[in-house]
């Protein structure tokens, strides 16, 4: 029986994804939470929470022993986290002599060619993913957390691109293959369900979803989160789509070019079946095992438009 995992150090916890993991760690008595910061950060975090400074870069000895005694380290790393950062981390979590890593993946599916080949992120977030892959130490572990789309943050940057305002929009193909999408509280739930599931949850990937939906499932949301029923919708092909997009995002000499780009790809990837984005009708979804409350399309639909 895996012994449990009580001390946790989460690394990234004011960012976006941090400041939820965080949320539901203090939320659970089960732990005591550690957040580790950069020297450089002006970060606040709530009252009565245990907060270490180390260098900006996150000096490898420092991070030795900032892990020292803990029984669990999480990276939550920002986007510009580079490979050789996050190798530093994975090394630094084993050197310690800490049970569990949860690396800084957060992400959708990293094993299909096709998936890594069209969005730059998930080639990322694979070399991250074969760092712990190739390591193996006594009493070490790790879990990856895939989670598909941070739903409350795509609603946010209109990275589906349905605009409530204009009510107008884009559906690619037909609007009906589904994807898996995660509210940011349901993977901070997730997280401490796994530190809580030790044995079952090790040296592999853990997928987690709030719920599955489509393009044309979402546009109806919408339409009752709006109360406007008439939107101008235009229709395009994924395939031609992801061809200019990976062009666009390698050669446009503009930066918001190639960001908007960037970010296309990161929905049409979702959207393509090949590449497996829809975890429950693929058969690898963890939600049953971690117990994991569903989400409703509408009401997150809802509260996200109100802001």
């Amino acid at each position: 029986m895996a012994l449990p995992l009580r001390k946790i150090v989460l690394v990234g916890g004011s960012g976006y994804l941090g400041a939820h993991i965080l949320k539901a760690l203090r939320e659970d008595d089960a732990f005591e939470v550690t957040v580790v910061s950069r020297q450089c950060s002006s970060a606040t975090f709530p009252p009565n929470t245990k907060v270490v400074k180390v260098g900006d870069s996150y000096p490898k000895a420092e991070m030795v022993d900032v892990f020292k005694d803990q029984d669990a380290v999480i990276l939550a790393l920002n986007l510009m986290a580079t490979v050789e950062t996050h190798a530093a981390l994975v090394d630094a979590s084993i050197e310690a002599g800490v049970k569990r890593l949860i690396p800084s993946i957060w992400a959708s599916r990293l094993d299909i060619a096709e998936a890594r080949d069209i969005f730059p992120l998930a080639a990322l977030k694979a070399q991250f993913l074969e760092q712990v892959q190739s390591k193996s130490a006594p009493g070490w572990s790790w879990t990856a957390v895939c989670c598909g789309l941070f739903f409350e943050l795509c609603m946010r940057t209109n990275f589906f691109g349905l605009d409530p305002i204009s009510h107008s929009g884009r559906i690619w193909d037909d609007g009906l293959q589904k994807f898996s999408a995660s509210t940011m509280d349901a993977i901070g739930v997730a997280v401490t369900r796994i530190l809580h599931k030790p044995g079952e949850t090790a040296n592999r990937t853990v997928f987690i979803s709030s719920f599955e939906t489509s393009m044309n499932e979402l546009l109806e949301a919408y339409k009752i989160g709006t109360g406007v029923s008439d939107w101008n919708i235009s229709y395009g092909e994924t395939d031609a789509a992801i061809h200019a997009a990976v062009e666009k995002s390698k050669t446009a000499q503009d930066f918001m070019d190639r960001m908007q780009a960037t970010m296309l790809l990161g929905l049409l990837v979702c959207l393509k079946k090949e590449c497996g984005h829809d975890f429950v009708a693929e058969g690898i979804s963890d939600n049953e095992l971690l117990e994991m409350p569903r989400g409703n399309l509408i009401e997150c639909v809802r509260h996200s438009l109100r802001g």
